[in-house]
């Protein structure tokens, strides 16, 4: 099987298994609750996707040390060639040279800061400021090959075009869409996500 046939194929499994979050729809109208699970789901995806690698919600530490450290939603990471710092349940301080990939998780773009935020993070990616400098000959400073990626949880009505602008250029995704009150998993979204995830793998390897 080629390459390109194994990612479609794995994209389409996990299509199939985020459908069901759109369940908790049915329990409550909650939007941050809708959320927070599909953040945990993203996670749990993220890690099935990465391992032996390792994923946590903290902090990427450099030298020298910035006075403000930046809260990172999901760092894809692995102990060498430094093991992370206060790695406890899932938190973690991790040595910039052992942070593969770095993902920012939205709930939604539920104001017009969203976009500008996510091109913040993904400024910082761009520098390596809070992911892992390429190794050999990694031609991973093409936004293409980005190790950061945006994540939306819920695409919630028409993006800005700030917000728009990263999601054409495949840096911020949505893992749901809302159109005319219905909300749909975005296939498309989810293909870009497994092929970052693969990406960041092969970085590490």
């Amino acid at each position: 099987m080629e390459l390109k046939a194994y990612h479609d194929m794995v994209a389409a499994q996990l299509v199939s298994e985020l459908k069901p979050i759109l369940n908790i729809k049915e329990v409550t109208a909650n939007t941050d609750l809708l959320g927070k699970y599909t953040e945990a789901a993203i996670r749990n995806l993220v890690l099935r996707i990465v391992q032996p690698m390792r994923v946590c919600t903290g902090a990427v530490l450099d030298d020298p040390m910035p006075d403000f450290l930046r809260q990172i939603d999901i760092i894809i990471w692995a102990p060498f060639p430094v093991p992370a710092l206060f790695d406890v349940e899932g938190f973690g301080l991790v040595p910039k040279s052992s942070a593969f990939g770095v993902i920012e998780v939205k709930k939604s773009n539920y104001n017009s800061t969203v976009g500008k935020k996510l091109e913040e993070f993904l400024a910082d990616v761009d520098a390596r400021k809070i992911v892992s400098d390429p190794g050999g000959a990694l031609a991973d400073y093409k936004t293409e090959n980005s190790p950061g990626l945006g994540i939306l949880c819920v695409l919630d009505g028409k993006p800005s075009k700030r917000l728009n602008k990263l999601i054409e250029a495949k840096r911020v995704i949505a893992i749901f869409g809302t159109i005319n009150g219905k909300t749909q998993v975005r296939e498309r979204d989810v293909f870009i996500l497994v092929n970052f995830l693969h990406y960041v793998t092969w970085r590490y390897r």
